[in-house]
């Protein structure tokens, strides 16, 4: 598998940075960048970050298809970093996107090595936290919004496919990350209702704790 997986996804690391841009620019309806140089400077980032948060989960994850799910979760997450970064948005079509992508990778890594038990455990906890998420967000409207709720929901399917470790450790570093953003953002603007895209903090809190897993 390792001759077929590793070629294809340096090809699509290479793509994914212009993908990224224009999934981004269509859900929002937003130009991202303006100017030739700066149209071709990002995209190339956004692949080269891309490549290298993929191969840097090969290491723990080998060439399988939770690999897959790792290498689509850095793509989809860089997007959405990208869109909430430059227009505070979180949009669903691309949460979705995170979500549907790695649920078609744990299958696939279900059907091959029959574990039906985690697939399971992380399908029952992304609507778990999504519950949760909701509730909060209905607590405290002016805190977090319906994207921030979405993509709790969508990493905590792929932090549900390590157990109960994976889940809770990945949602305490995501949310401890964001709350220190938080508090930085307070601190810097001097008021506590300063508000800041809470999606790039998540995104690696999330991402980080799968490889210490």
């Amino acid at each position: 598998m390792m001759s077929i997986l590793v070629p294809a996804v340096g090809a699509a690391s290479i793509a994914a940075g212009p993908a990224l841009l224009a999934a981004t620019e269509r859900t929002t309806g937003t130009v991202v960048v303006t100017g030739r140089l700066a149209r071709i400077a990002l995209p190339t980032a956004m692949s080269l970050m891309t490549a290298v948060l993929c191969w840097a989960g090969l290491p723990r994850l080998g060439a399988t298809p939770i690999w897959l799910a790792w290498c689509w979760a850095c793509a989809l997450g860089c997007g959405l970093a990208l869109t909430d970064l430059r227009c505070r948005r979180l949009p669903f079509p691309l949460v979705a996107a995170l979500a549907g992508g790695g649920a078609v990778f744990m299958l696939w890594a279900t059907v091959i090595d029959g574990t039906w038990f985690r697939f399971g455990f992380a399908c029952i906890a992304m609507v778990a936290v999504l519950g949760l998420a909701l509730l909060v967000q209905m607590c405290a409207p002016e805190h977090t919004g319906g994207g921030d709720t979405a993509l709790y929901a969508a990493l905590a399917l792929y932090l549900g496919w390590f157990g109960w470790d994976g889940l809770l450790r990945g949602l305490l570093v995501a949310s401890g990350l964001t709350a220190l953003v938080a508090l930085a953002v307070a601190v810097s603007s001097k008021s506590m209702k300063s508000r800041f895209p809470a999606g790039p903090p998540l995104l690696a809190g999330a991402l980080v704790s799968i490889l210490l897993t």
